[in-house]
């Protein structure tokens, strides 16, 4: 009877950890935008000056951000189901995720300056090019 009740209980926990973790995940909306090849934003933050690449290819948007000096910040794609997949070996950071989609946002509304506070980040965000 102990027995059936330990296993009764670790089952309990263990749909509940599961549970706990399916609600973690991150998916967003992939927007219905015009085509476009790529657009290059000017993205000013508290640690500096930094670029933003965006791409779109097939039905993903990549996103590659950079720092003055050319290093990458973030490599991310955000595929068509809403999810985001790391590019090469860069740490995911939530805030980037976010403010990915809200440049998305700007891109589908032509909005080309926004600002954002992200993680108690502001992030000032100013469209410089786009290719079709």
């Amino acid at each position: 009877m102990k027995t059936y009740i330990h296993s009764k209980i670790k089952n309990i926990i263990f749909f509940t950890i599961c549970i706990f973790f399916i609600g973690c995940v991150d998916k967003f909306r992939s927007p219905d935008l015009p085509k476009f090849d790529s657009v290059m934003f000017e993205i000013i933050t508290e640690s500096g000056l930094k670029k933003l690449y965006v791409s779109h290819i097939d039905e993903n948007y990549n996103f590659t951000m950079l720092d003055s000096l050319g290093t990458p910040l973030a490599r991310r794609v955000l595929k068509s189901d809403g999810k985001f997949e790391s590019i090469g070996f860069l740490p995911p950071k939530k805030a980037y995720n976010e403010l990915f989609v809200k440049v998305l946002d700007m891109i589908e509304f032509n909005n080309s300056k926004s600002m954002f506070l992200i993680d108690n980040e502001n992030f000032k965000v100013r469209i410089v090019d786009i290719y079709k």
